[in-house]
C-alpha cells in the first residue's frame, strides 16, 4: 500500500513539473526566473527527504512525518535561496563548477532568435510573396495585409523619401508610428544578430614580423567588424576584362588571405564611432552603413592568430585572378606556399590553365584543379586535391611526410549556393582545413531543410539550412508552439532569393527612372502570370509565358522629371499588348487574330483592376529593402554559429571586407583552428 501511494505522489509531481516547464533543463536567465527554480527545487528535495524519518513511527507515518515534512521544506528552501545568492558568483570550486553546468546553454541567443522568428513571422506578408504571383496567388496578396496606414503613406510620397527610409535616414513627421517601429526593429535585430557573431581576435603588442595588408576595427554604430585595406601600388592596376566591382573584391580579399597566412594583421585600438560626437542619430547596419574610408587611430594591435597552413585552397576560382594577386602579395615572404584553385566550369578551367601556362615553370606556385566539391562528398575532393599536391612535390624529399602534415586555408569568393556550405562542411570535418574565408552569395540556391530529410538532418547525415543548433532549436521551439511561419517562409526561395539580391544602399542609388522602369516590369509581368498561366492553362502557355515576358517594354515612358513622385498614372500599355500578341502568333506560327492567347482587351481590363497595386509597387520594394539585411543577418549568423561547433575551433567572427554599394553580399565569414602554439586571447 504504502508503495502505490510513493509511486502515485511521484507520479503527480513528475507531470506537474513537467506542466510547469521545470522537471528539464537549468533555471532561467532572469533573477526572478533563477530564484523560483532554486527555491522550488530546494523546498522539493527537502521536503522528500524528510521522508526518512518515517522509520521512526513506520505504522503510523501520517503522525510521524508532517513535522519534518514542513522542517524539510523550511531547511531546503534556505538551501535553495543560499544557493541562488551564490550562483552570480565565481566562488569556490563547487559553485563555479555548478555555475559552468548552468550556463553552458546561451540563453541570450535563443532570446534573439526568438525575437528575430517572432518579428518574421508577424511581418512574414513583406517577403513571402513571389513578385511574379503578385496576382495570382491572394493567399499571398501583400496589398491586403499591409495596414491601411502604411498603404496610405507609402503610395503617396516621393522616390527620394523611400530611398532614405531604407537606408536609416530621416521619414516625413505624418508617416504612422507602426511604420517607423517596424524600420527601427529591422534595424535593431539585424545589428544585434551581426554583434552575435562578431567577436575580436587575441591580440599582442608585439609587432607583426610581416608588413601588414591591412587593419581590422570595429564600426561601433552598425556593430560589425572590418577590415580596411592597406593602399597598394599594383592596386589599381586591374587585370584585363576585369570588372570594377571584382577588382574591388579581389584587391581586399587577397590583402586579408595574405595578413592571415603571414599572421601580421593589426587590430585597431579605437573604434569607428566609438566617441560620442562621431555618432550620428542614423541608426545603420551592415548593409546600410558607409564604406569605411580610411581610419585614423592612436595606436594598434598585432592580431595573433597563427595558422599552420602551407597551402591556399581556393574554390570556385574561375579564371584564378585571386589566387594570382594573392601570389603578387606575399612575393618572397611565403616562399613554400602553394595556392590550389579548384574550379569545375571546363571552360572557366581550360582559360586558367592557358594563363598560367605561359609563366616560367620554376615561378609557378599556383596549381589548377579541376574538381566538382559538392556536400557529402568530401572524401573525392580530398583524394584529388592531396593528388595534386603530390605531383607539384614529386620531385622534393618527405614528399609522405609533407602529405601527412599538410594543413590548409580554404577560401571562397562568392561560393555560389550549395558551394559555400560544402566549404562549411569540409572545415567540420577535415583536420587539415586549419582556417576558413568565406563570403557566400545565391543563397536561393543552397539546399534547405525539408520534412522528408529532417530526420537525416537531426543525425547529422546531411548538412543544410539551416546549419547551427541555435536556429534548428528556435525552429523547433516555434513548431512545438503551433507556429512554423517563420520556418517555412525563411526556407522559401522567394525569401532565400531577397536575401542575395542588391543591397538597400543600392537601391537608394536607383534614378527614379530605373525605379520606374522596375516598376513597370514587374506590373506587366505579374499580369502575364495571371494571363497565361492559370491553373487550367495548357504547357505550352509556360513556353509563351518565358518567351513574351523577357520581351522589351513597348510603351511611352513619362518624362524624367515627373517620375520624383510614388503617385504616377497607370501607363498605357495598349501597344506593348499588341506586340506581345505579335510575338505569340509568332512562336505559335500563326497570324494574330482574335483567337490568339493573348487577349489585349482582357489585359487592359485586368491591368486597371489592380491600380491599387501599382500605386504601392515602389513601397512594396521598400519595405523588402528593410527585411533583406536581417535576412541575410540571420544566414549569416547560422553559418558563423556553425563553424563554432567545428573540432578545435580558436575563433570564429563576421568581418564586412566589401563596400555594399559596389558587392552587396560583403561579409565574410572567418574561423582558425588552435594549433600548438596558439596564443591565448589577452
Amino acid at each position: 500500500l504504502h508503495s502505490c501511494q510513493e509511486f502515485l505522489i511521484w507520479l503527480i509531481s513528475h507531470q506537474l513539473l513537467k506542466e510547469l516547464g521545470l522537471f528539464y533543463g537549468p533555471p532561467g536567465n532572469t533573477k526572478s526566473e533563477r530564484f523560483a527554480c532554486w527555491s522550488f527545487w530546494g523546498t522539493l528535495v527537502g521536503t522528500w527527504s524528510s521522508a526518512f524519518f518515517l522509520v521512526l513511527d513506520w505504522d503510523r507515518p501520517w503522525q510521524a512525518w508532517p513535522i519534518p515534512c514542513v522542517a524539510g521544506s523550511l531547511f531546503g528552501f534556505t538551501v535553495g535561496f543560499i544557493a541562488f545568492l551564490l550562483s552570480p558568483f565565481k566562488g569556490p570550486p563547487c559553485i563555479s563548477l555548478l555555475q559552468q553546468s548552468l550556463d553552458s546553454v546561451d540563453h541570450s541567443q535563443d532570446h534573439l532568435l526568438d525575437r528575430c522568428l517572432a518579428f518574421l513571422s508577424t511581418y512574414s506578408w513583406v517577403y513571402s510573396f513571389k513578385w511574379t504571383e503578385l496576382f495570382s496567388c491572394p493567399e499571398l496578396d501583400p496589398v491586403s495585409t499591409c495596414p491601411k496606414e502604411w498603404v496610405e503613406a507609402l503610395s503617396d510620397c516621393e522616390i527620394a523619401e523611400l530611398q532614405k527610409f531604407v537606408v536609416g535616414g530621416s521619414v516625413p513627421t505624418s508617416w504612422p508610428e507602426s511604420l517607423k517601429s517596424f524600420a527601427e526593429q529591422c534595424v535593431t535585430l539585424t545589428q544585434e544578430l551581426i554583434e552575435s557573431a562578431t567577436f575580436s581576435p587575441p591580440a599582442t603588442s608585439v609587432a607583426p614580423q610581416a608588413p601588414s595588408q591591412g587593419i581590422l576595427c570595429l564600426n561601433a554604430p552598425a556593430r560589425h567588424l572590418f577590415y580596411q585595406c592597406r593602399p597598394d601600388e599594383l592596386a589599381g592596376i586591374a587585370p584585363r576584362k576585369v570588372k570594377p566591382k571584382k577588382n574591388h573584391e579581389i584587391e581586399i580579399m587577397s590583402a586579408f588571405l595574405c595578413d592571415l597566412l603571414q599572421n601580421s594583421m593589426l587590430l585597431s585600438n579605437s573604434p569607428l564611432g566609438g566617441s560620442s560626437k562621431d555618432v550620428s542619430n542614423t541608426k545603420v547596419t551592415f548593409q546600410t552603413a558607409p564604406f569605411e574610408g580610411p581610419h585614423d587611430s592612436q595606436g594598434y594591435l598585432s592580431v595573433k592568430l597563427p595558422t599552420s597552413a602551407s597551402v591556399l585552397v581556393d574554390l570556385g576560382s574561375g579564371l584564378g585572378h585571386l589566387p594570382r594577386r594573392v601570389l603578387q602579395r606575399i612575393g618572397t615572404t611565403l616562399p613554400g606556399t602553394l595556392i590550389v584553385a579548384v574550379e569545375s566550369n571546363p571552360v572557366l578551367h581550360a582559360k586558367a590553365l592557358q594563363l598560367e601556362s605561359k609563366k616560367p615553370h620554376s615561378e609557378r606556385r599556383l596549381i589548377q584543379l579541376f574538381a566538382h566539391v559538392e556536400k557529402g562528398e568530401f572524401g573525392q575532393f580530398k583524394e584529388k586535391l592531396v593528388a595534386a599536391l603530390e605531383e607539384r612535390w614529386k620531385q622534393q624529399e618527405n614528399v609522405e611526410e609533407k602529405l601527412r602534415q599538410i594543413d590548409y586555408l580554404l577560401c571562397g569568393l562568392h561560393c555560389c549556393g550549395d558551394l559555400s556550405e560544402a566549404a562549411l562542411q569540409i572545415f567540420h570535418v577535415d583536420p587539415c582545413a586549419h582556417a576558413i574565408v568565406l563570403v557566400g552569395c545565391c543563397y536561393h540556391k543552397i539546399t534547405t531543410q525539408t520534412d522528408d530529410i529532417r530526420e537525416n538532418i537531426e543525425r547529422e547525415q546531411a548538412f543544410t539550412f539551416p546549419l547551427s543548433s541555435q536556429l534548428r532549436a528556435a525552429f523547433h521551439r516555434f513548431s512545438d508552439a503551433g507556429t512554423t511561419v517563420a520556418e517555412k517562409s525563411l526556407k522559401a526561395t522567394v525569401a532565400l532569393r531577397l536575401a542575395c539580391q542588391w543591397s538597400p544602399q543600392q537601391w537608394s542609388q536607383w534614378s527614379p527612372r530605373e525605379v520606374y522602369e522596375h516598376r513597370i516590369r514587374v506590373f506587366i509581368r505579374s499580369l502575364l502570370e495571371v494571363h497565361l498561366n492559370p491553373s487550367h492553362a495548357p504547357g505550352t502557355n509556360i513556353t509563351l509565358l518565358k518567351r513574351v515576358a523577357r520581351y522589351p517594354i513597348n510603351c511611352s515612358l513619362p518624362s524624367s522629371a515627373c517620375l520624383t513622385s510614388v503617385r504616377q498614372p497607370l501607363p498605357e500599355l495598349t501597344t506593348h499588348w499588341h506586340t506581345l500578341k505579335s510575338v505569340a502568333a509568332s512562336v505559335a506560327g500563326e497570324e494574330p487574330t482574335d483567337t490568339t492567347v493573348i487577349d489585349t482587351a482582357e489585359l487592359t481590363r485586368l491591368a486597371y483592376t489592380k491600380a491599387d497595386v501599382w500605386h504601392l509597387l515602389p513601397g512594396l520594394t521598400a519595405l523588402q529593402q528593410l527585411v533583406q539585411p536581417l535576412i541575410e543577418a540571420l544566414i549569416l549568423v547560422d553559418r558563423l554559429w556553425s563553424l563554432e561547433s567545428a573540432p578545435d575551433v580558436q575563433f570564429a567572427t563576421l568581418v564586412r571586407l566589401f563596400n555594399p554599394k559596389l558587392s552587396p553580399r560583403c561579409m565574410g565569414i572567418v574561423a582558425v583552428k588552435k594549433t600548438s602554439d596558439t596564443l591565448r586571447p589577452l
